[in-house]
């Protein structure tokens, strides 16, 4: 069982190491003085180096105050203690609101990054629309089947009567061409021949009957073979 001696030995141990540990971690600033510690920080570190070097004095005595067997409570220490702590929220405090500072800072600059955005955002979606727009419309342009309108039907079978009515007079013609010139063959034939094989010429066609063709109107007389008389004779 350990006793009360040892247990107060290892106390020691342990605050002799914690002490040789706090003069290495202060020694940096014991190579210099105060003053020219504080001129190479920011406002707000000095404050808090400033507040921190008497809460560590004060805590030293409150050490000092229990190794030496005093009750530290009933020391003016603990009050000391008391308003340097009101100081580290002071300060805590004020970064606290210099950190909002810069929040509201940063707030501004990026509400106009978002605005610039957002102008962009609006102008690129009022041209979007305008450029698709003429795409579907040149593609519906070549599917879309055309419309036949009673007019189109009307002016088609308008065109279609004259078509018919062309073909009609080119039929007349070609009969009226035909005819004058069988009529033509029948006289040249009929001047070729002697006078007693005209008179044979003119009884075959009384026997031939006659065939009629209706063709656009007119009727078309068919052509007689002169030589087939010549033979029966």
């Amino acid at each position: 069982m350990v006793s009360d001696e040892d247990r107060l030995r290892g106390k020691v141990a342990k605050l002799n190491a914690s002490l040789d540990e706090l003069e290495t971690q202060l020694e940096p600033l014991f190579t210099k003085s105060l003053p020219e510690t504080l001129v190479a920080l920011e406002t707000i570190q000095q404050a808090k180096l400033q507040v921190v070097l008497p809460y560590v004095l004060y805590d030293l005595v409150f050490v000092y105050l229990k190794t030496r067997g005093i009750d530290p409570r009933t020391h003016p220490v603990i009050g000391e203690l008391d308003r340097v702590r009101q100081y580290f929220d002071k300060i805590k405090s004020a970064e606290d609101s210099e950190e909002k500072k810069r929040l509201g800072i940063d707030k501004v600059a990026a509400s106009r990054f978002i605005k610039h955005a957002i102008a962009q955002a609006k102008l690129v979606q009022v041209e979007g629309p305008n450029n698709t727009a003429h795409e579907p419309a040149s593609t519906s342009s070549e599917r879309v089947p055309v419309k036949i309108t009673s007019k189109m039907a009307e002016r088609a079978e308008y065109e279609k009567n004259l078509e018919e009515l062309g073909s009609e007079e080119e039929e007349d013609l070609e009969v009226f061409d035909s005819a004058e010139v069988s009529g033509d063959e029948n006289t040249m034939e009929e001047e070729a021949l002697p006078p007693q094989d005209k008179g044979k010429l003119r009884m075959v066609e009384r026997e031939v009957p006659e065939t009629e063709e209706q063709v656009g109107g007119r009727r078309k007389r068919q052509r007689i073979d002169p030589f087939a008389a010549s033979g029966k004779s």
